[in-house]
């Protein structure tokens, strides 16, 4: 939107050298020759400014980082031991002032290793994790989709309403002007006059407020996608071709199943790592029964293994399971709402499309009474007042059938949004 600004400083405009300094002629004449044009302000419709928000949005960025997280995880599940290797060094001694007695030093090395089964759960655990990160990143998607989709279409309308205001305004002054002529002429009373002024100052009023909500729409969606909002094509509306299988495919659906999946993962592991990881250690000894006498060395060579507590593990057992049956609840109860929303969604489209018609049809019967109330109006078998109602009625319509228009293009835009199709 542009804006003219009236110079307010009272110079009035003279020649070349009226009073602008020369700087001010030097720089458009430089940026010609330069090649030089000033940056545009950049805009985004609707798919533009979705590949932007992406961009933008914090929670996949750091989902995304996430996948490092998983990559590290996988290498542990597939490496050779479960943990690191520790060494124990120790010295024990009979302390006396003459060095005499028992002596010994000790190093051992404590090698973990797996216990049955259990590499494999953790990989199938990190695969499980790995696909509920895929599943998250698509529902993140689909959720900046809708935020992008709802700034979009309230900005649209925003415009629409902005257009109708404008015309409304360019009719009303049109009018007051050819009021202001006629009553100064003396072919029409003052209260006409007063009547068409007062119908022009309601329409710039309504104009500013429809520019003012145009404004925060166009702030709302740049504060997601860092650009203007642009007109662009509407979106194609999903098409269905098997009742209930785009349900199976939902975003949430599948972020659900994915849910699931990991619990029942997590829970084969929590029946599998029931205990720490028993260890091996092998070692050397060297010790001397006093002071003087010869050293003698021994290998050391055992195993570790931990007893399991049945408390804690049938804490872990319980909580991935209590997450899957959580999972699973939530799954068929998402699928029945996303359900009924898309039904919702397509008899709205269908209302909106019907209103759209009649709205249509509505604007061109008032368009054409207010012709016909104008040329009553002029041939005096009217009053004023009578063409100031037609025009409000006029205005009114051309507003809500621009209304129709967006809200029909926007019920696809929601259809598709419940459906999990990106713009």
């Amino acid at each position: 939107m542009f804006c003219h600004t009236p110079d307010t400083t009272g110079h009035r405009p003279g020649g070349i050298t009226g009073g602008m300094p020369p700087s001010r002629l030097l720089l458009p004449a430089l940026a010609v020759l330069l090649g030089f044009s000033p940056p545009a302000a950049r805009a985004a419709d609707l798919r533009a400014g979705f590949a932007l928000a992406l961009e933008l949005n914090a929670e996949i960025r750091a989902a995304t980082a996430q996948r490092e997280v998983l990559a590290a995880r996988r290498r542990g599940a597939e490496a050779l031991l479960p943990g690191a290797t520790s060494v124990s060094p120790s010295w024990r001694s009979q302390a006396n002032p003459g060095r005499g007695g028992y002596q010994e030093f000790e190093v051992t090395a404590d090698v973990p290793i797996w216990m049955p089964g259990e590499a494999r759960a953790l990989r199938g655990t990190v695969s499980a994790q790995d696909t509920q990160l895929d599943a998250r990143l698509r529902q993140a998607r689909i959720a900046v989709a809708g935020e992008v989709r709802e700034a979009y279409w309230a900005w649209a309308l925003a415009v629409a309403e902005h257009e109708a205001a404008r015309a409304r305004v360019a009719a009303a002054r049109n009018l007051e002007r050819d009021m202001g002529r006629q009553a100064g002429a003396g072919n029409a009373p003052r209260t006409d006059l007063l009547l068409a002024q007062a119908e022009a100052r309601d329409a710039e009023g309504a104009t500013r407020l429809a520019e003012a909500q145009q404004r925060a729409a166009v702030l709302a969606f740049r504060a997601l996608t860092g650009q203007n909002p642009s007109p662009g094509a509407a979106e194609p509306m999903a098409r269905v071709p098997v009742p209930g299988a785009a349900m199976r495919d939902l975003p949430q659906a599948v972020l659900l199943r994915a849910s699931l999946d990991l619990a029942r993962a997590e829970e084969r592991l929590a029946r599998v790592r029931d205990r720490e990881s028993p260890s091996l250690f092998a070692g050397w000894r060297r010790e001397r029964g006093d002071f003087g006498e010869r050293w003698v060395d021994r290998p050391v060579i055992g195993i570790r293994i931990p007893f399991s507590h049945p408390p804690q593990v049938q804490e872990r057992v319980a909580t991935a399971r209590a997450e899957a049956v959580s999972a699973e609840a939530r799954l068929a109860t998402t699928l029945r709402n996303a359900e009924a929303a898309e039904q919702r969604a397509r008899a709205q489209r269908e209302d909106a499309e019907e209103l759209t018609r009649l709205t249509e049809q509505r604007h061109r019967a008032l368009a054409e009474q207010t012709g016909l109330v104008e040329t009553a109006y002029r041939a005096g078998n009217l009053p004023f007042i009578e063409l100031t109602r037609a025009r409000a009625q006029l205005a009114q319509s051309d507003i809500a059938r621009r209304r129709a228009r967006v809200e029909r293009d926007r019920a696809a835009s929601v259809i598709n949004q419940i459906l999990g199709v990106e713009p």
